[in-house]
């Protein structure tokens, strides 16, 4: 009997490429599948969309929910998953209809525990120049070279682009409202599987939105780092893996900048502050080699905690020059 493999979909605001999305998925020539479409509270007309999709085609499911972040949704789509394998597919990409056939065939003939492929990127609403970014890598590896490269994030740590046994998933939990989401569970994901394959085909189309970063969502997204490589980071730790002082150094990196950003533009909450505060200074007993900028901000902050302001201004200036440039 052919494997159930469940593949959820968080909804917000994603009202002009859901069709596209949700297509894809019911036309997949491997039938054997159940779409979980979580709408996470989506302010447009998504609601309507997912669930006249639902009415046609009894593989879908839908749950509505007051929003939460995409975080708190996906960890409501992978508790309602009852397949062997999941996956995942953001509301404004698409997949290639063969793309669940052609993973479960892998998964089939290698017994593996994780599937990967390799992604198209398309520029807004170009839907026909795609880019391919191809990962070669070499499935004759040892298991754990692969799980190490993706560790060190030699390879990117989507969910997207990847199927998953089910039960790696066991009492995980992605943050409810952070950027990284994917970077922060897919350590202890990868560490939990024993066989990695690689398929190299660009299954996966994702759609690449103009960039329009506020400093507030800077700041937020060095929060979300700072999340996803203390996890790292404690992944390789509790198991050993050689990427631990790698780990430790990115989520030490992103701590100090986080802190120095935040002094100009406060984002963090009294709890979050404290948090990273305190992780630094335990890190005084695991020190590990940063760049000259990084230690100078460190030193800053240790010393004269009055001048982070003014880092943080100039670094917020040379961000919003290279927003400038992207946008132009």
């Amino acid at each position: 009997m052919e494997k159930l493999i469940s593949i959820v979909v968080c909804v917000y605001n994603a009202e002009k490429y859901i069709h596209k999305c949700l297509t894809s998925l019911v036309q997949q020539t491997y039938k054997n599948i159940e779409i979980i479409i979580i709408d996470d509270g989506s302010p447009d007309n998504c609601s309507v969309i997912c669930d006249k999709y639902a009415a046609k085609d009894s593989r879908i499911k839908v749950i509505h929910q007051k929003n939460a972040g995409y975080g708190a949704a996906r960890n409501k789509g992978i508790s309602m998953a009852t397949g062997e394998f999941i996956g995942f597919v953001d509301p404004d990409d698409w997949v290639d209809v063969n793309m669940i056939d052609g993973m479960v065939s892998a998964l089939n003939y290698n017994d593996a525990d994780i599937v990967i492929c390799d992604w198209q990127t398309f520029s807004n609403d170009d839907e026909q120049n795609g880019e391919l970014h191809t990962q070669n890598i070499n499935n004759n590896w040892p298991f754990e070279k692969i799980r190490d490269e993706f560790l060190l994030d030699n390879y990117p740590n989507f969910l997207c682009n990847k199927l998953f046994a089910l039960r790696l998933f066991a009492g995980l939990e992605i943050p409810p409202d952070i950027v990284l989401g994917d970077l922060y569970v897919c350590a202890e994901l990868f560490v939990r599987s024993s066989k990695i394959f690689y398929v190299p085909k660009g299954y996966y189309c994702y759609r690449i939105h103009a960039s329009f970063a506020s400093t507030q969502q800077k700041t937020r997204r060095k929060y979300g780092m700072f999340m996803a490589w203390r996890e790292h980071e404690r992944v390789c730790e509790k198991y050993k893996c050689p990427p631990l002082e790698y780990s430790r150094a990115r989520a030490q990196k992103a701590a100090i900048s986080l802190l120095v950003i935040n002094e100009a533009k406060p984002y963090l909450n009294r709890a979050q502050l404290e948090d990273v505060k305190k992780y630094l200074e335990k890190s005084e007993n695991n020190k590990v080699k940063l760049p000259l900028k990084h230690m100078f901000q460190w030193w800053v902050l240790k010393n004269v905690p009055g001048l982070c302001k003014a880092l943080g201004k100039i670094s917020i200036y040379f961000d919003e020059i290279k927003q400038k440039r992207l946008r132009n």
